[in-house]
């Protein structure tokens, strides 16, 4: 295992890792607290109580090749391993697809009665300035769409979670944007083909919104 990427920043270092394809991120000021992996309880649901995230394991496959419906053994082996290193009480495994990303996501979770489930809001260098390029460029494509379509009208809002690397993990569309699959792509398209840049934490979360307005304008 050798490291291919150390991120910091001005709360935390994040040292990224890769072994047989799957990439570790972990906080340099988690104190490590390992144990036996096989201590480390392998679950694709949480525990009932609070727990924080120790580690962060992710194994991506191309999109254009097909993800397997459960995580290779040796690729759960490795993560269970890099979440034993943090003390981690549970393996959380998750299978996550769309047109832009297949990924299998490992957390590594301690059970913790003050830890908070919500992902932070991002706030990183650069992330504001990567947030307007995602806003232009699905305006421009949107205006394409309504080049050939004026007459359709709403406003699409993608929320997004953005991984340790600054990469985006998941985006979709809210419950209450427009349901035309063309304007929906052009906002998710745009997400995805951006690099917000590494969080504070393992993770956080954004959201963009563009709307066709009346006059036939785009923002």
């Amino acid at each position: 295992m050798k490291s291919l990427l150390v991120v910091s920043t001005l709360s935390s270092s994040l040292a990224l890792f890769a072994c047989s394809g799957v990439k570790h991120a972990t906080r340099s000021e988690i104190n490590p607290e390992a144990k036996d992996p096989s201590l480390v309880e392998v679950r694709t649901t949480g525990f009932d109580g609070p727990a924080r995230t120790v580690s962060y394991s992710t194994w991506d496959v191309d999109p254009v090749d097909e993800l397997p419906a459960e995580a290779p053994a040796d690729v759960v082996e490795s993560m269970r391993e890099h979440a034993a290193q943090y003390g981690a009480d549970m393996l959380l495994l998750e299978r996550i697809e769309d047109a832009w990303r297949k990924v299998w996501l490992g957390l590594g979770k301690k059970k913790d009665q003050l830890a908070s489930g919500e992902v932070p809001v991002c706030g990183q260098a650069g992330f504001d300035k990567a947030h307007e390029d995602v806003k232009a460029r699905a305006v421009r494509c949107v205006q394409q769409v309504l080049s050939e379509r004026p007459a359709l009208r709403g406003q699409v809002s993608v929320a997004f979670e953005v991984d340790p690397e600054g990469r985006v993990l998941r985006a979709a569309p809210t419950p209450d944007s427009s349901r035309d699959s063309a304007f929906q792509e052009c906002v998710v398209g745009a997400v995805h083909g951006t690099s917000f840049g590494p969080p504070k934490d393992f993770t956080c979360q954004g959201r963009v919104t563009v709307e066709i307005t009346g006059d036939s304008g785009v923002r």
